[in-house]
Formats: structure tokens, C-alpha cells, sequence
């Protein structure tokens, strides 16, 4: 990996933190400014959404269906196109309806494709699904 690909992983991973930090405190505002004006949701729970009025929508449905998680991810691997424009995220989700302290899970791995938009890596693609599925 060349020392820009390194920088520009190290400048994902801060995206990912602020973006998860976004999530936590319901701030979806500050989450869908680090979509794409492309970007597209793929999540388990409704048909994909794209665009910035249609991927807020998403966050605020799953926040309310699921009556304000607990919610963060951590990229567990980062891989950077050889252009350098393009960047693929893999990580894990740690999650919890309801939650109480110490009561989050890791229950869902994600992926992440990232492009630069105008010098700015922003999501292109978010999609996330379950490591299980419940029947309650």
C-alpha cells in the first residue's frame, strides 16, 4: 500500500468514527453529510433508497421502528482502489434496541464503498446485514 492509499484508509476510519458518533447522538443531519449526492442505502429492512432526502428517511424509520438503538460499526478492513478514487469498508455493527450500558452486540457486519466527490471521500454505497435473523 502506498503511503497516499495509507492516508486515505487512516482518513476513513476518522470518517467512520465521526459517522458512527452521528448515528449515537441522532444527528441526521451530520449522517447523511457523509453520503454521496448518489449515495444509495441496501439494508435488510426496506427496499434501497437513494439520494439524501430518501437515505434520511431510512435512518430516521430504522431509529424509530427500532425505538432509538444503540448503535456503532467499526471497520475491521479498508481497501483502497489502485486509482485512489474509489475505497471499499468491512466492518462489524454493534447494536441494541432499548439499550443499557454494556448491553450493545455485534450482530451485523457491513459494507461500505466510498468515492471521492469533489476531493471528499463520501459513501456511494451502505449496505449491512444480520449475522442472525430472530423470529420475535
Amino acid at each position: 500500500m502506498s503511503t497516499d492509499h495509507h492516508q486515505d484508509e487512516q482518513a476513513i476510519r476518522k470518517l467512520d468514527a465521526e459517522w458512527a458518533k452521528a448515528a449515537r447522538a441522532k444527528d441526521f443531519d451530520r449522517v447523511v453529510s457523509f453520503y454521496a449526492t448518489d449515495g444509495s442505502v441496501v439494508w435488510p429492512s426496506g427496499p434501497a433508497a437513494k439520494g439524501h432526502a430518501a437515505i434520511r428517511a431510512a435512518w430516521e424509520k430504522t431509529y424509530k421502528d427500532l425505538k432509538d438503538p444503540y448503535l456503532d460499526f467499526k471497520p475491521t478492513h479498508i481497501e483502497i482502489a489502485s486509482g485512489g478514487d474509489m475505497a471499499v469498508d468491512f466492518g462489524v455493527v454493534y447494536f441494541a434496541p432499548n439499550p443499557k450500558p454494556g448491553d450493545h452486540k455485534n450482530i451485523a457486519k457491513y459494507l461500505v464503498v466510498w468515492k471521492r466527490e469533489h476531493g471528499h471521500w463520501k459513501v456511494l454505497y451502505d449496505c449491512w446485514n444480520y449475522n442472525f435473523m430472530s423470529n420475535s
